[in-house]
């Protein structure tokens, strides 16, 4: 029987064997090699000046108050030197799973970060997941088409709207009511 009637054919989602373990090894591979690539580059970054604590009562809607949601339904913990990773999590809205931690750096390349972690976190991560190659190219043109913000010190925005950091980053116009005239 063919299905004539139906507006669109079945999607079929493919997902390549031992997709679990494959995101289990990349999620150890990340684990050992990022206190080599902090010893090298934290130099020169200082920690926040706020407590992790703090974040969840900065004002609602708040790029920070979401950061300490975020940290708290992951479980995580800020890493001196290290919270721009997190905040772009929260910023872009990629989850904390393997693919969509690769979703992520190539979304940051697309907006033009530049490291040898992030270029081969990314290639590895679309060499792990080819299944993902279709998100990966989505992510890397969604950063193209954002705002360059890898470069931005995000302690000084935690007390901004969110949706107005995300407008702002789309070239959408921001909200005229904000809350700190």
């Amino acid at each position: 029987m063919l299905n004539r009637d139906l507006p669109h054919p079945p999607t079929v989602i493919l997902q390549l064997p031992l997709h679990s373990l494959r995101g289990r090894l990349l999620n150890r591979a990340y684990e050992l090699t990022y206190p080599v690539y902090a010893h090298f580059t934290r130099r020169g970054q200082p920690a926040w000046q706020i407590a992790q604590a703090e974040l969840v009562r900065l004002p609602p809607g708040s790029l920070g108050r979401q950061l300490g949601y975020f940290l708290q339904a992951y479980d995580l913990q800020l890493m001196p030197g290290f919270e721009r990773h997190d905040v772009f999590h929260t910023l872009l809205g990629y989850d904390t799973t393997a693919p969509a931690e690769v979703q992520l750096q190539w979304c940051l390349l697309g907006n033009g970060k530049r490291s040898v972690y992030s270029l081969i976190s990314a290639l590895g991560g679309a060499l792990f997941f080819p299944e993902h190659w279709g998100d990966l190219r989505r992510a890397y043109r969604r950063g193209q088409s954002l705002r360059p913000f890898h470069h931005w010190y995000f302690e000084y925005l935690l007390r901004e709207n969110l949706a107005d950091l995300r407008d702002f980053l789309a070239g959408k116009p921001v909200s005229p009511n904000l809350p700190y005239g």
